[in-house]
């Protein structure tokens, strides 16, 4: 509303009341547009503020990506995708089968306990129940990471570990492998070779 029509109105003969009503609605008017004035006189910075990016800190960086898993048959199992998550220092996995059934995988460390661990959630085998935590031990070998730990397997507790191999650029080896004698023997139950997916 523009001033002088607000001064018009005040020489009006009108009562107080309505006077005032029409100041108020004049102060509120300012109020809305005052912002929405302010926003366009503001320059815009032409400054492109980039992405930030997670770099990841840890040593199974090289299980991030696409992949797809196939079975010592050769024959599909699965697609993973492993992304670095929480500033870098885990990595968290998706593992999907052909039926829709989802598995999430993470692998991380924290400051009570600064040792490796890697824990499932999901569908277990018909005989195995309690995917639990699997400790990251380093061995002599570079190219084999192993995280061993407990399971229930037909009701009795026994150990097993993932072991992660023959790590090139674009395939990596993982099996999962189960000892009813305390370690002495390992029995593989499942061995799969993970190819990236560069689709």
């Amino acid at each position: 509303m523009p001033l002088s029509l607000l001064l018009k109105i005040f020489d009006m003969n009108l009562n107080t009341l309505t006077k005032a009503s029409f100041l108020i609605f004049f102060a509120f008017a300012c109020l809305a547009f005052l912002p929405a004035a302010e926003a366009q006189k503001r320059t815009r910075s032409k400054k492109n503020t980039p992405i930030a990016r997670v770099v990841p800190n840890t040593p199974f960086n090289f299980l991030i990506g696409n992949w797809a898993s196939y079975s010592r048959e050769a024959t599909f199992a699965a697609y993973c995708h492993v992304k670095p998550i929480a500033a870098g220092s885990a990595l968290e996995i998706h593992l999907e089968k052909p039926d829709g059934t989802m598995s999430v995988g993470l692998i991380y460390s924290d400051a009570m306990d600064e040792r490796w661990k890697l824990t499932w959630v999901g569908p277990d085998d018909d005989n195995l129940t309690g995917n639990g935590v699997r400790y990251y031990t380093a061995g002599s070998d570079s190219n084999r990471f192993i995280f061993s730990g407990n399971t229930v397997l037909k009701g009795k507790s026994v150990l097993d570990r993932y072991v992660f191999e023959n790590v090139n650029t674009d395939t990596v080896v993982k099996s999962y492998e189960i000892s009813t004698d305390n370690g002495r023997s390992w029995d593989v139950e499942y061995k799969f070779t993970f190819k990236k997916n560069t689709q």
